[in-house]
């Protein structure tokens, strides 16, 4: 490996790896297809879309040999107004984690290009695959010291690159007999035998990607996302916090109030969310879980 490039890797301090570009399994690609077919991924068609390309990650960049997977840990232990999940709190990951990549993918010769949960780009698969984490039960990667509180991005690059496997697990399944996830999940959307959630269920899903009224008599404890799978899992005890400044909670989301929102017009909502990861769900979907989260009542 070019000796700025790995400086580069070791002044980001965080983990990577670093795999060969191949075809994804046929298990895995027959899986999601399947989870696909049942209708599991809900109103969310852009994971429809681009079957051949998530299944091949050369079709996303011709020619590409090499993948450099960083995890980006998000916790930070704050205390916040509302019950917002812990990913959003702090500014949009998708900017962040580009801007701290760019000068990584400057470094690397021939081709390059940055994936940040952007892409048709199995990240999690990978990800689990050249060592950097394992996938629990409740579908989450979980990466040695920071758990599951991690942003993946991939820098899928034509350079012929070294491969650097961070960990080496002592068996593939590191939740064993727990289903605390599963029974703690609000929407019980995890299914016990680990596969893929139903996203129709699921808290995150609802408040975040869902267009529209939330089911009947559904009560919410959380306005924004929800971290119940991860805060319950043992495997997340005594994981370090971010070293990311940027993923601290905003002043904005620590001071905000269930009655500021009730009142928020178009341009307020544009202006306090300029720039989080909260204005995916938009000023009608804010408004539609205000409504219906728990603490009303």
């Amino acid at each position: 490996m070019d000796l700025n490039l790995e400086q580069s890797l070791l002044r980001l301090n965080l983990p990577y790896a670093i795999c060969p570009v191949s075809p994804v399994e046929p298990e895995a690609v027959n899986a999601y297809r399947q989870w696909i077919s049942e209708g599991k991924q809900a109103g969310m068609q852009y994971l429809e879309k681009y079957d051949p390309v998530r299944a091949n990650p050369e079709l996303l960049l011709p020619g590409a040999k090499s993948m450099l997977i960083v995890a980006f840990p998000y916790r930070f232990e704050a205390e916040i107004q509302l019950p917002i999940a812990l990913y959003a709190r702090g500014k949009d990951y998708h900017d962040v984690v580009r801007d701290y990549l760019k000068p990584v993918a400057a470094l690397i010769p021939g081709e390059s290009r940055i994936c940040v949960d952007s892409a048709p780009l199995r990240e999690r698969y990978w990800a689990a695959k050249s060592g950097l984490g394992q996938i629990g039960r409740n579908n989450q990667l979980f990466v040695p010291g920071f758990g599951s509180f991690c942003f993946i991005a991939t820098i899928l690059t034509t350079a012929l690159l070294p491969s650097h496997r961070p960990f080496d697990f002592p068996s593939p399944d590191p939740c064993g007999n727990c289903r605390r996830c599963i029974d703690a999940c609000p929407g019980k959307c995890i299914p016990p035998d680990g596969s893929a959630i139903d996203a129709r269920k699921c808290i995150s899903y609802l408040t975040i990607e869902h267009r529209g009224p939330l089911p009947e008599g559904l009560k919410l404890r959380s306005l924004y996302g929800c971290d119940v799978c991860q805060t319950v899992c043992p495997l997340n005890r005594q994981t370090l916090p971010s070293p990311i400044p940027e993923f601290a909670p905003t002043d904005a989301i620590k001071n905000l109030t269930l009655d500021a929102i009730e009142t928020l017009t178009q341009e307020q909502f544009s202006s306090i969310f300029r720039g989080s990861p909260i204005k995916r769900t938009k000023l009608p979907g804010l408004l539609r879980n205000a409504q219906q989260l728990v603490i009303r009542s």
